[in-house]
């Protein structure tokens, strides 16, 4: 019976229902474009950023992301590949051998330049990250005939072209001095200095006969298929590996991209919230326009017999109904207009926001991810803030007495 009333006394004024129902159709339409927003935009900007070089998770030794040094190196046994292929399909690995040295043109009087010498597995780094999309000539190192691909900028500072070769210096896995001639295979363009300016990227095999480390590699970096699955795979990892091995997750990584997705967070959520408070306060002004305008028909129903408890769950289902009519007009707006989003992201022309995002070498677009979670949590944070905006006014109408009431006039 209270149904039948609640949703009969909503077309009692319909431009007033109307019009509050909009107000809840367009926030929970702004709620879920904003959430959508959000957890595409961070799932693009995490694989974005982990698949330039970081990885998912890394691998190493313990102690190796103190010291960086090839004494914390590991050595890339075949039980600890086996391992790693064992990992789910979907996962992806690739070994590095990383050191620091100097980089000379091959010419008498040359001056050498520091160089972040890595070595790479070309085919595994092609299929899981996007270390060579900047690859501007020539092609990939390939093993047994030491060939490099040199940063853009390092190569023009000391002055070599592809099918030149470099003198590489650095010191052995053994502490000596190791000296190599490599050819230069291609020059790499990906907006970071850290590879424009400094890298020099050959196959892991002919870097590890350069420094004669063996089978050592500096560590192994993973790939999930999404960012949210790295925990999950740091602690199969941890579970299938015995004890002396670091395992560090992307936001240990990249702190930088960590705190860039927590202050775009806390900016959405303000944002959400004020919505939410005007929502809210719209709310409260209609259904308390309603009991003042009905205390003579409250009047005659508690005269009639009905028990303020009944006065009371009458207004609370009113907004209820009036929310929930709201929510289901933002939702059938929302679902379609994301899931075409989802399959084209629109590109960001701003230029101060387009070189924002590629301050982190992202591709300047906006990209959407409609999920369950956020219809049901739009879904209930609306019927929440519903629910308390009708408390005040429900109150006020259970405790109203029918004598006074009976005597407003009509």
């Amino acid at each position: 019976m209270l149904g039948r009333l609640a949703w009969r006394n909503l077309g009692r004024n319909r431009r007033r229902t109307g019009l509050t129902a909009a107000a809840g159709a367009f926030a929970a339409l702004l709620m879920m474009l904003a959430l959508a927003l959000a957890r595409g935009s961070h799932e693009y900007w995490i694989d974005q950023s982990v698949r330039l070089y970081p990885g998912h998770v890394r691998l190493a030794l313990a102690g190796y992301e103190e010291h960086g040094t090839l004494e914390y190196g590991m050595r890339l046994s075949p039980a600890l590949r086996s391992a790693l292929d064992a990992l789910p399909g979907s996962v992806g690995w690739a070994p590095r051998l990383e050191t620091w040295g100097l980089a000379v043109q091959d010419a008498d009087g040359s001056l050498g330049r520091g160089a972040w010498i890595v070595g790479v597995d070309p085919e595994r780094e092609r299929e899981l990250t996007r270390l060579f999309d900047g690859l501007g000539s020539a092609e990939l190192p390939e093993p047994g005939a030491p060939g490099a691909v040199l940063g853009a900028d390092l190569a023009r500072a000391l002055g070599v072209r592809t099918g030149e070769s470099i003198l590489l210096l650095t010191g052995d896995y053994y502490g000596s001095q190791a000296a190599e001639r490599f050819r230069v295979t291609g020059t790499l363009s990906v907006g970071d200095p850290r590879f424009d300016e400094r890298a020099v990227l050959t196959h892991v095999g002919d870097m590890q006969a350069f420094l004669d480390a063996g089978r050592t590699v500096s560590h192994v970096v993973l790939f999930a298929p999404t960012g949210e699955r790295a925990d999950d795979l740091a602690r199969e990892l941890s579970a299938s590996l015995p004890g002396g091995y670091e395992i560090l997750t992307w936001p240990e990584l990249v702190p930088d991209l960590l705190q860039m997705l927590l202050l775009d967070d806390a900016g959405n959520w303000l944002s959400l919230s004020i919505l939410v408070v005007v929502v809210g306060f719209g709310l409260l002004n209609t259904v308390l326009m309603s009991v003042l305008e009905r205390r003579r028909e409250f009047g005659t129903l508690r005269a009639l017999g009905m028990r303020p408890r009944a006065v009371f769950g009458l207004v609370l289902i009113e907004s209820l109904l009036l929310t929930s009519a709201g929510i289901a007009a933002g939702l059938a707006i929302a679902v379609p207009l994301l899931l075409v989003l989802e399959r084209n992201p629109i590109p960001l022309t701003g230029e101060q926001l387009a070189a924002a995002v590629e301050t982190y070498h992202l591709d300047p677009v906006l990209v959407f991810d409609l999920s369950a979670a956020q219809l049901l949590g739009t879904s209930a944070v609306l019927l929440v803030v519903a629910l308390m905006a009708a408390l005040p006014p429900a109150l006020r109408a259970a405790r109203g007495q029918p004598r006074e009431a009976m005597r407003e006039p009509t």
